[in-house]
């Protein structure tokens, strides 16, 4: 539902930004393991990300008033729930995750969090 309803919004000119962020949270809803956020200014110019920045934090103000904080209730309250148990703290960490970027989704990305791989001298020694 949250797919549809991005690519619905996204039917408006207007509602593109908007529907974007919709769409990205439905895929860290279908998987959200592995994945680590990170900010898509990390890699610019200090000058075009300044002017990024900005208008990140203009569209994440007016998204926090309007949608985003019912969505963040609702992460945090089930994650809490998810925490009751030991094997759901996995899933309410995900989901205090989920939170995070339904409060403020502009400016956020997703990427593969780095594998961590053993050298090859302690490998053999197990």
């Amino acid at each position: 539902t949250w797919f549809v309803t991005g690519l619905v919004i996204c039917l408006t000119i207007v509602g593109i930004p908007c529907g974007w962020q919709v769409i990205k949270i439905s895929v860290f809803l279908l998987f959200p393991f592995g994945k680590s956020l990170v900010y898509t200014t990390d890699g610019m110019d200090p000058d075009t990300a300044c002017c990024h920045n900005c208008c990140h934090c203009l569209l994440n103000v007016v998204w926090a008033l309007t949608a985003g904080w019912i969505l963040a209730i609702q992460a945090f309250l089930t994650g809490i729930a998810f925490c009751v148990t030991i094997i759901g703290i996995p899933f309410g960490w995900q989901c205090f995750k989920l939170m995070y970027i339904c409060f403020r989704p502009f400016g956020i990305d997703f990427s593969a969090e780095g594998e961590t791989t053993l050298p090859a001298t302690y490998a053999t020694m197990y």
